[in-house]
């Protein structure tokens, strides 16, 4: 269904008028972008807006979305939407092309495109590659999964574009044609969608381009879940990262390496092993696309990463038995993968107290069972995953609570850390320190609207708590 090409910009403009399958922000994003090009657009959604059908020429229920389709000519499908949906199933009958929302800004937009993706750490990666490049393409912008859709400023003059692409927007898109991109990692996600890692792992592959110009940056484990066959058949640069002759890691953290350079790792600001990897990526991008190693160890310096992905919480009016605690909030945490590759970071002796809850993904418990024995942590559970995880999780030999909600979980383990943890503690003089880490490692949706409602929620509920002003 989407394994045309991209069409040329008259060839999409033949056509008049568009239904626009799904009413999120990619949606209204692609209705505007068509509406000022002179085009009728038509919405279908489950639950049609109110107050908005300014964005849209007519607005449809699903329930009528047979008569939607036999008012149109062609169909802009958001990454939301399964490719299985009987207005899609209705659309192919009938003959109507069939284009994603990134796919519709790939038609217009004409100069370079750098795409991200993986199972996690890609919004970082995309934040950190995009703030590297900017100091060489100062005509430059971000989107995608990011949160800007491309729609939005396809048709802008600019030189070069970074994207972050998740699996829904790959798996609807033909050959976007990126000129560099990265395959950052890969680990079951999304599997209620995509039904299996193999059809998972096929979507994300998607974002190589067939230009034998192209690169694309790989972690060799992504290999593990694509076949020879379609390897050997990518006819791009193939850039592997964490490994001799690509850009890895060397001399115990304190150095990235690339076949160009020996960066200092210290200067960046992000820690962990993750955020290191992530920032050879970047590194690799940035030297494909022709920048200096020592405007791309300047540029990174200053970054300062996104919210709620292990960032590092301020808290200037703490309490004085806490002031030597680290407060990390990284809620974008939906996944064990991602937990686990935060947890890297540590090693056992280290004093953290782990926040895991909401609603688990469908993958095996055991490597963060493995990973709990060897650092000997504490660890806090709340929400559905209180059911799913309680069996295996008590098994354990350690200190493990199950509390229902975040507010409690956060009450309990402050009363914890001051009256029964001190055998757990760090000192330093009077002080106790540790690192409160708040990495749910589940999706958000059993008792918030989205990961970043979750960070805010526990960024106050913690300042709540640990501030001497209340």
């Amino acid at each position: 269904m989407f394994s045309h090409p991209i069409p040329t910009p008259e060839e999409l403009l033949s056509h008049s008028r568009f239904l626009i399958l799904g009413g999120g922000t990619s949606g209204v994003s692609a209705s505007k972008l068509l509406l000022s090009l002179g085009r009728e657009t038509i919405l279908v959604d489950k639950n049609p807006p109110q107050g908005n059908e300014k964005d849209y020429s007519k607005v449809f229920a699903e329930s009528d979305g047979e008569k939607a389709v036999s008012l149109s000519d062609f169909l802009i499908k958001s990454p939301g939407i399964s490719p299985n949906h009987p207005i899609l199933n209705l659309a192919q009958q009938k003959g109507i092309p069939v284009l994603s929302e990134i796919a519709l800004g790939r038609v217009f937009y004409k100069g370079l495109l750098v795409g991200i993706t993986g199972t996690d750490g890609k919004s970082t990666t995309t934040a950190l590659t995009y703030h590297i490049l900017k100091s060489e393409y100062s005509n430059s912008r971000i989107g995608g999964n990011i949160g800007v859709p491309f729609t939005s400023f396809c048709r802008e003059n600019l030189n070069l574009v970074v994207l972050e692409l998740s699996s829904y927007q790959l798996e609807d898109s033909p050959d976007l044609s990126v000129d560099v991109s990265a395959i950052l990692n890969l680990a079951p996600d999304h599997l209620e969608r995509h039904v299996s890692m193999e059809n998972y792992a096929r979507a994300k592959w998607k974002i190589i381009s067939s230009n034998p110009k192209a690169h694309v940056f790989l972690n060799r484990k992504v290999l593990d879940y694509i076949s020879a066959e379609t390897f050997s058949d990518t006819v791009c640069h193939k850039h592997f990262v964490g490994e001799a002759g690509g850009v890895l890691i060397e001399e115990e953290g304190l150095k990235i390496s690339s076949p160009k350079y020996q960066y200092n790792l210290t200067k960046f600001p992000l820690k962990g092993k993750h955020n290191h990897m992530n920032l050879c990526f970047a590194i690799g991008i940035a030297e494909t696309l022709g920048m200096a190693p020592s405007s791309i160890e300047a540029a990174y310096e200053s970054f300062e990463g996104l919210k709620f992905r292990f960032e590092k919480m301020k808290f200037p009016n703490v309490e004085k038995d806490f002031e030597n605690f680290t407060f990390i909030n990284d809620s974008k945490s939906t996944n064990l993968h991602s937990l686990l590759s935060g947890l890297s970071g540590f090693k056992k002796g280290d004093s953290v107290y782990l926040i895991l809850g909401g609603i688990p993904k469908e993958e095996p418990l055991d490597p963060l069972l493995n990973k709990l024995k060897e650092l000997q942590i504490c660890v806090w559970v709340y929400g559905t995953a209180v059911s799913k995880w309680k069996e295996e999780l008590s098994k354990l030999d350690l200190p493990i609570f199950f509390l229902e909600n975040l507010g409690q979980t956060i009450s309990h383990l402050k009363t914890y850390l001051i009256e029964e943890g001190g055998r757990m503690f760090h000192v330093s003089g009077s002080k106790r320190d540790g690192t409160i880490l708040f990495s749910p490692a589940c999706a958000s949706f059993d008792q918030y609207k989205n990961f970043e409602e979750r960070g805010r929620d526990f960024e106050k509920k913690i300042s709540d708590s640990f501030s001497e002003l209340n």
